[in-house]
């Protein structure tokens, strides 16, 4: 739960004023909640004092990105001022970005960026979802309070959609936008603008080019052009979409997100080496993204290129580290590049960083077993190394939903290097059983089977199982279909209990459910595993398009039969 009311700091940093009875409708900043973001303390001082003018009487402070985001999370901020060079390579844009995609900060939260470099102003207007404003320094006060007055006035507009976003309800946030749009207010392209972010978030591809085309329509705007790619790539339209990409960067090329989106083109058009190249330039422009950084590690290990894929994977641990993204299996992507480089030392040192970084963290202590095991076979110690993999193997059932993808592919990797086939077929076999339908999972299982030398063989596996996984599925769909619904969810149930991370599988299960309480009226015990496996499903996968329609066709059912407990 977030709070609303300020840290203790805040109080020794206010004297503890308090504004007589009444004042809120003559001061407007009395009650708001602001975040000043600055490296320099002195900075930090001078826009609080400015604030402080206005009437502004409760502000957080925060000197490094990580510091934001941990505040972020924390309150529920009115208004961010946030500097653009935030140190380290970090901006201002970053860390907006950031925060939106963690559903850190509501849609009426002023978000304003101050900066020093003219050259900034084309990169934060022209981004997709771009900060409120924007303040060139020096700048005055009075410059501040009208700014602040009208993105405030704006952003109030935004408190229809602010719970149903927070609450992860895309859809009801959909449907504000649309009223809002129809009533032709005042603000209606910036409630467009919302429509399309959130139509790509759930992946409505169609929706999300309608919208973006009707808007280019109207205003030939560099947020449109990237909204339309992107659902252009949504659709595999790809030529089209890279000529949108493509003329974005003609006109400005720090807009980084056209870079990502030309790689993710160049990889479905299975171009390797065009990605790899779309990215490196992207991170030399903007180096300190960890997403980027590990893309580009990951495509150019794929390409064979090991020197700038042990670059970007140092970049990306550095980045990481002591971020929200820290993850052991990082430390064992890049142990495996040194490893391929013959820099066996090295190897010796992430492995070493990778026991201290995770001491007493059982997850990450399996993983540094695995990369030790792959370290000792390259150093020629066979049986320790098949030691350790085996004690990695014994551990892992004790470690059910601790262990990531990333880091389970590390760990079949290396059984399949070691003989271990048996071991990690069944990893193999879970992985594609519960992610049958993630084309980028089974991508990458597909490229690791080739790497070991089981491309046949590994192409079988992952076929069987997700034929296997698919005739479940089917079976159950048809009993539904058929209108046999206790039938439909006992199938439903038993595929659950085998496949518990399937989302297919929980989201026709909840379908099913849905159909019978329509149809044949209440039934407890479904009733409580639909909300449960709603509740799942939202931890793991909020942007799915599939359960946010079922989410909301299952609130507004709770709504309709008077149930208003069972809505999540």
């Amino acid at each position: 739960m977030r709070s609303s009311s300020p840290s203790t700091s805040f109080q020794t940093l206010t004297g503890g004023r308090t504004a007589p009875s009444g004042a809120e409708e003559a001061n407007p900043y009395r009650n708001k909640l602001f975040l000043v973001i600055d490296s320099v303390p002195e900075m930090q001082r001078a826009l609080a004092m400015t604030l402080a003018s206005f009437g502004a009487e409760r502000v957080e402070y925060a000197g490094r990105a990580s510091d934001a985001l941990a505040k972020l999370g924390h309150y529920d901020f009115d208004v961010v001022l946030c500097d653009y060079d935030l140190g380290k390579g970090y901006d201002g844009l970053y860390l907006f970005e950031e925060a939106r995609a963690r559903n850190l900060i509501k849609q009426s939260c002023v978000f304003m960026v101050v900066t020093g470099e003219r050259r900034a102003q084309r990169v934060i207007s022209a981004a997709e979802l771009a900060p409120d404003d924007y303040l060139l320094k020096p700048f005055t006060g009075e410059e501040l309070r009208v700014r602040l007055e009208r993105a405030l006035r704006r952003r109030e507009a935004f408190r229809v959609v602010d719970d149903a976003i927070m609450r992860f309800e895309y859809m009801e946030a959909i449907a504000g936008c649309e009223r809002e749009t129809a009533a032709r207010s005042e603000f209606s392209l910036d409630f467009m603008r919302l429509k399309g972010s959130l139509c790509l978030k759930i992946g409505d591809w169609e929706r999300a080019r309608t919208l973006y085309m009707s808007v280019l329509q109207l205003k030939p705007v560099t947020w449109a052009k990237l909204g339309l790619g992107k659902a252009l790539t949504g659709l595999k339209q790809y030529d089209e979409a890279r000529l949108l990409f493509e003329e974005v960067l003609r006109d400005n090329d720090r807009v980084m997100e056209a870079y990502d989106w030309l790689a993710k083109i160049a990889l479905a058009n299975h171009d390797g080496e065009a990605a790899q190249g779309v990215l490196a330039t992207a991170t030399r422009l903007s180096p300190v993204v960890v997403r980027r950084q590990k893309q580009l590690s990951e495509v150019a290990l794929a390409n064979g290129d090991l020197e700038a894929a042990e670059t970007a994977c140092t970049a990306t641990l550095e980045l990481a580290r002591y971020s929200w993204h820290r993850d052991p299996a990082l430390y064992a992507t890049l142990a495996r590049v040194q490893i391929a480089r013959g820099d066996k030392a090295g190897a010796s040192r992430t492995l070493g960083s990778l026991r201290r970084d995770y001491k007493y963290d059982k997850a990450g202590e399996w993983m540094a077993d695995v990369v030790d095991s792959q370290l000792q076979r390259a150093q020629g110690n066979q049986r320790r190394a098949e030691q350790l993999i085996a004690q990695a193997g014994d551990s892992l059932p004790k470690l059910e939903g601790e262990v990531g993808n990333d880091a389970l592919l590390e760990y079949v990797r290396t059984c399949y290097q070691q003989g271990r086939n048996e071991a990690a077929d069944e990893v193999v076999k879970k992985l594609v059983r519960n992610h049958h339908d993630d084309e980028a999972l089974l991508g990458r299982l597909g490229g690791m089977f080739d790497e070991v030398g089981r491309a046949e063989a590994g192409r079988e596996l992952i076929a069987s199982n997700v034929e296997n996984v698919v005739g479940l599925n089917n079976a159950a769909v048809r009993a539904a279909h058929g209108g046999h619904f206790d039938e439909a969810i006992a199938l439903f149930a038993r595929a659950h209990a085998d496949l518990p991370d399937n989302l297919q599988v929980m989201l026709n299960m909840c379908n099913a459910i849905m159909a019978q309480l329509v149809r044949q009226g209440w039934h407890e015990s479904h009733a409580r595993n639909a909300h449960a496996l709603l509740q799942k499903v939202r931890s793991l996968a909020p942007d799915n398009g599939k359960f946010q329609k079922l989410l909301q066709g299952w609130n507004a059912l709770m709504a309709q039969q008077g149930r208003r407990e069972w809505v999540v």
